[in-house]
Order: C-alpha cells, then sequence, then structure tokens
C-alpha cells in the first residue's frame, strides 16, 4: 500500500495508485441547493483531511477535468452515480495557509494579494486558450494590488463568457488564528473589522454571487471566529460542520481505516514477527484508542478517526518495522500552540481557561452549550472556550449528546488527552512559574516502573514544584489541584500509561499507573489514592486520612479481574499519598508493613519520618 501521508492534492493520490478513502458520496448531498448548500463553511480540527477533499471537489467540478473523469474517478462511488454539475463550473481554489502573519498589516495584505495572485495565476493558465479573455487578465496580473479587485476581474470575466465559477477556499482562517495565537489582537481586528482588507475580501465575494459570476463556495477552516468577525459582511454562508449528514466527510470511519491496514498488512507481511503488527485486531485496537473518538454531529451515527494520525502511525511502522515513539504526529502538535497561549494568559480569561482544563482533564468531560458561532472578543467565555476546544478537536460529542439538554462534550482519545496534560504543564511553568526538567521527571519515573520505588519521584515534586507554592497560594491549594499539578507532568512521559479517577467495581481509583506496554523492562504498575490535609495536620488527622484511603484500596484490589487487565502481567504497588497543605507529601504503602501490627495506618504514621517519604515494600 502506497501510504500519501502529508499529500492532498487528489490527482497525485489517483494517478499514483496511493490510498484513497472515498469521500465521493456526499457530492450529492453538496448540490442540494434546497438545503441552502451553495455556499457552505466546513470546520474541522487540522490535519482532517479537508485539503484533500477540496482537491477532490476541484478536481471532480472542474470543466478542465471534464477528460479525466474516468481516469480519477474510475472505481470510486461517484464514477457510477455522476451528478449533474459534474465538470460544469471554472473551479478556482485559494489556500491561505501561507499568508505570512509576521510584520504590520500593510505587509499582510501584500502577502494576502500575493496568496491570491499565486493561485489565481494557474487558474488563468487552465482557461486562457479555453476562454481568451482571461488570457488579457493574466498579461495585467502583477499589476494587481488588491486581491478584491483581482476576484472581481474573474468573477465579471465568468460572468461575461456566461459562466460560473465554484470557488474553495482551503484554510479560510488560517492567518488569522496565527495572529490570535501570537497576542496580535489589534492586527487581527484591524484586517478583519470595519474597512479591514479581510472583511473587504469577503463582502466582495457575496457581491459577486449576487451578480452571477460565482456560483458556489465552499470553504474549510477550524474555527468561526474569522466568520463572526465578518459579520453581515459575509452572511450568505451556510455553516454545515454540524449537520449529521457531513458527519465523517473528512477523517476515516472505522471501515475505512480497516481497509488501509488490509492493504497494509497485505503488503508487509515481513513485519509480521512483530505480534503488535501482524496482529490485525491488535493494530486496529491501537488506532482505536490513540486516534478514533470524534464525533463531529449529536447524532453521528460513528466515530471518526483522525485521518493524518492514521497516516503518520502506518508509515512509521513501514519505515522503522516498529510503532511510532511519539504517537501524537510532531506536525499536529505545532498545530495547537494557541491553547497553549491560552491557557497561559493572565487574567480573568486565563484563568477560566486553567479552570476548563482542569475540570476536563479530571472529569474527562463537559457539559455545555456548543457555539456555532463567536467572535475573538468573547471566545474567553466558558462557552465560547469549550466550543474553541471542540473546533480544535481537544473534546467531541459525547455518546449521548442528543438526548442531554446540554451536550456532554468528551475528550476523543489517548493522545488528545495527553496533549491536554502538556498544556496545563505549559500554563503552570508559565503563570505558576512551576518548572521540572522532564529528564529528571523521566529518571524518577523509571525508578517506580523498573525498581517499585517511589521516594524520586515525591522528593522530585516536593523540592521543585511544592517548595516554589507561596504562602498566599497555599490557601487555594486543595487535593484536586496538588493531584492535578502532579498529573501534568506524569503524563508528559511515555514511561505510564495513566488514568486518574478509574472506575473500580465499588469506587473510584484517584490515580492508576501502568507501564507502557512496549517497555518490557518495566515491572511495576502502581494504584494510588491522595488525600489532602492542611499544613500541620496532627499524627491522629494524618491517621484517619491514610486508614480510610486503605479502606479504599482495598476494595479496588477485590476487582481482580480489573486489576489483571491494568497490570498487564506486571507487579501492583499501591499507597496512599498524603499532601500536608502545598508543603508536603507523604506516601504510605499497601498493605502495611507486617512490622506495623494491627494497628496499619496507626502504626505507619507513628514510625514515619515525616521529612522523606518511605520506600515501598516489595
Amino acid at each position: 500500500m502506497k501510504i500519501p501521508y502529508g499529500r492532498s492534492n487528489f490527482a497525485t493520490l489517483r494517478q499514483r495508485g496511493m490510498f484513497y478513502a472515498d469521500k465521493t458520496p456526499f457530492l450529492p448531498l453538496l448540490e442540494e441547493d434546497r438545503a441552502g448548500f451553495a455556499h457552505l463553511l466546513f470546520l474541522r480540527p487540522r490535519r482532517f483531511g479537508k485539503s484533500l477533499l477540496v482537491s477532490m471537489l476541484e478536481h471532480y467540478y472542474d470543466l478542465a477535468q471534464r477528460e479525466r473523469f474516468d481516469e480519477l474517478f474510475g472505481g470510486l462511488w461517484i464514477h457510477a452515480h455522476p451528478t449533474p454539475e459534474r465538470n460544469t463550473y471554472l473551479a478556482l481554489t485559494l489556500d491561505f495557509s501561507a499568508v505570512d502573519t509576521e510584520g504590520d498589516p500593510r505587509e499582510i495584505r501584500s502577502s494576502f494579494t500575493m496568496a491570491v495572485k499565486n493561485c489565481v495565476r494557474p487558474f488563468l493558465m487552465r482557461y486562457r486558450d479555453r476562454f481568451p479573455d482571461f488570457a488579457r487578465i493574466l498579461d495585467h496580473l502583477d499589476s494587481y494590488n488588491d486581491a478584491t479587485g483581482l476576484l472581481g476581474a474573474v468573477f465579471g470575466t465568468a460572468q461575461g463568457l456566461h459562466q460560473k465559477v465554484y470557488l474553495l477556499i482551503d484554510e479560510y482562517d488560517h492567518f488569522a488564528n496565527r495572529l490570535l495565537a501570537d497576542g496580535e489582537e489589534q492586527v487581527y481586528e484591524s484586517i478583519v473589522k470595519g474597512t479591514g482588507f479581510v472583511r473587504t475580501f469577503y463582502a466582495g465575494l457575496k457581491a459577486a454571487t449576487g451578480m452571477g459570476g460565482l456560483g458556489r463556495m465552499f470553504i474549510t477552516g477550524v474555527s468561526p471566529i474569522l466568520l463572526d468577525d465578518l459579520s453581515s459582511g459575509f452572511n450568505i454562508i451556510t455553516h454545515a460542520s454540524l449537520l449529521d449528514g457531513f458527519s465523517s466527510m473528512a477523517g476515516f470511519t472505522r471501515a475505512e481505516v480497516e481497509r488501509a491496514v488490509d492493504e497494509f498488512l497485505a503488503d508487509r507481511t515481513d513485519l509480521f514477527s512483530d505480534p503488535r503488527i501482524g496482529d490485525r485486531a491488535q493494530l486496529l485496537d491501537t488506532m482505536e484508542r490513540y486516534y478514533n473518538g470524534y464525533r463531529f454531529s449529536k447524532r453521528a451515527a460513528e466515530r471518526v478517526f483522525n485521518s493524518d494520525l492514521v497516516l503518520y502511525f502506518l508509515r512509521q511502522i513501514e519505515a522503522t518495522g516498529r510503532y511510532p515513539e511519539q504517537m501524537l504526529d510532531v506536525n499536529v502538535r505545532t498545530d495547537y500552540g494557541r491553547l497553549q497561549r491560552i491557557v497561559s494568559l493572565s487574567g480573568a480569561a486565563g484563568a477560566e481557561a486553567r479552570a476548563l482544563l482542569e475540570a476536563i482533564l479530571t472529569e474527562e468531560s463537559v457539559a455545555s452549550d456548543l457555539v456555532e458561532q463567536f467572535g475573538s472578543r468573547a471566545m474567553y467565555s466558558r462557552a465560547q472556550l469549550v466550543s474553541l476546544f471542540y473546533y480544535m478537536g481537544m473534546l467531541t460529542f459525547g455518546p449521548n449528546a442528543a438526548l442531554q439538554p446540554r451536550a456532554e462534550l468528551v475528550i476523543p482519545n489517548k493522545v488528545i488527552r495527553t496533549l491536554q496534560w502538556e498544556y496545563m504543564a505549559y500554563a503552570l511553568e508559565d503563570h505558576d512559574h512551576l518548572v521540572l526538567d522532564m529528564s529528571d521527571v523521566e529518571e524518577a519515573l523509571q525508578a517506580m516502573a523498573g525498581r517499585g520505588d517511589i521516594v524520586p519521584l515525591l522528593t522530585l515534586f516536593r523540592d521543585k514544584v511544592m517548595k516554589k507554592i507561596g504562602v498566599k497560594d497555599q490557601r487555594q491549594f486543595n487535593e484536586g489541584t496538588l493531584k492535578l499539578m502532579l498529573l501534568a507532568y506524569l503524563s508528559n512521559s511515555r514511561i505510564f500509561h495513566i488514568l486518574s479517577e478509574k472506575e473500580f467495581s465499588r469506587g473510584y481509583c484517584d490515580l492508576f499507573l501502568t507501564p507502557a506496554q512496549d517497555l518490557s523492562s518495566l515491572k511495576y504498575a502502581w494504584m494510588l489514592e491522595a488525600k489532602y490535609l492542611k499544613t500541620g495536620a496532627k499524627p491522629a488527622a494524618i491517621e484517619k486520612a491514610v486508614e480510610a484511603a486503605f479502606l479504599q484500596l482495598e476494595r479496588y484490589a477485590s476487582d481482580e479481574a480489573l486489576l489483571s487487565l491494568l497490570t498487564q502481567g506486571r507487579y501492583l504497588k499501591a499507597g496512599v499519598l498524603v499532601f500536608a497543605g502545598a508543603k508536603d507529601v507523604l506516601f504510605f504503602p499497601w498493605p502495611p508493613s507486617t512490622a506495623s501490627g494491627s494497628g496499619g495506618a496507626r502504626a505507619a504514621t507513628k514510625n514515619r519520618r515525616q521529612t522523606s517519604p518511605r520506600r515501598p515494600r516489595d
């Protein structure tokens, strides 16, 4: 199988026999004028196959590609079910991902105009022989200093020729998102609002639809923020992103992933010596946990996979013969820089974002109305932040969202959950100035998983985090906050798979740490309960908290079937973390040592030095 990772040109995939998930069954739906689909906005997270979708639409609707229909679409669904508008438009694709956001508004406008010119030029060259009027625009292309004027000339010429343009805009909000991510709100507003050139550009598109030269539009992006800020200047667009019929138009369905895996395994039988690769069910299960989980409408019939990550995963196996060391593609990771900035903001906006992220990570879901359209000035309220997380792919509709008055939004999969923990760690570093060297964290976790020794981790956490929390901040800290801080650093390591509030048959375990499946040298899994007491708590209070936690651990340990599944054949360590205010953390192993006698936590507390954590026994 030829893996088209990073490829977004439909013709290239088809000509070279690369894997293609057939999205042509959606074409009849796109032509449903009765549903208001002439001018569509389709939003999906970054790296979700939107550019390839745009390229497919261009090749299907472009009249210049009419003679290639059999070559490009043979074997696909649409080849046997062509629609009335096949190859009837002058197809023009604009890609705004190349717009440079460095510099002042004048320089950004120049880059924007150049991006439009670079897309219009091949369009004019494609049609100049068939329609000589376009040759005249091509001859004077360099003289156009305004993107709105240039497209006005194109649409006007098409109208005079009794032709209609199908305008496809890919990444319509990419440059706007970059400005907001970089904190350039004033620059953003100057180009989008009032007489800004971006607002003028989209107002020109609206005018062209009324004049007749612009027949259809299909616009992709990530969020509706720019669309809302354009306001009435571009109020002709249909926001189709949440419609049930379009839920799987981007991304891969389960059936599409299974086909990709089957084709891959058929070609690479030489990799079957690794049971994780040769075992089809295990391979699919891994991709399910890491890359599946997206529901883009409340009533979505099935979840979809992030297509870019599926292809990344298969390409890494093909290139190295093993699973990738990082399950999250670095190219996807860098697309979430805006979230890092939001959670690191000072003031009320940053506090709201961090509180929301904390709630999502600890509860793994949030109930909220989804705001379909909101501008840049309103995006830091809770509902807008939840909605932004949804559009970025950090949250998705839960399985019962359609039945709930306020839809439950959940973390879609494991890579997104890990990414969110990373950004919580960034927030702690940037806002609270709590920094841990990840090499020290890795060494401490290696001791936990390899030797069953928790002391290095607790020493690191006490010295590098807890001692840096000021007296004023201590008043705001509780068990949940400190556990969250600990999790933020644990989750940045690949040594453990971390479960928070894992449900057992008789309760919810605070932390369960399972060593990474591919690191066979790691011997120990960990089950931990966390308790928070005020600074200076008396031994009796500590004893009472530990006794309660021991009872919880005993109940969890009785769920033998689940423990066996979670430990994956490793030894189990268990114990209680007691946070003494925000100054110290103590550890009590469970079950308590026999030297502690029948008093359990009482003896353990009495004999314990509270200046350093004890080493758990084997």
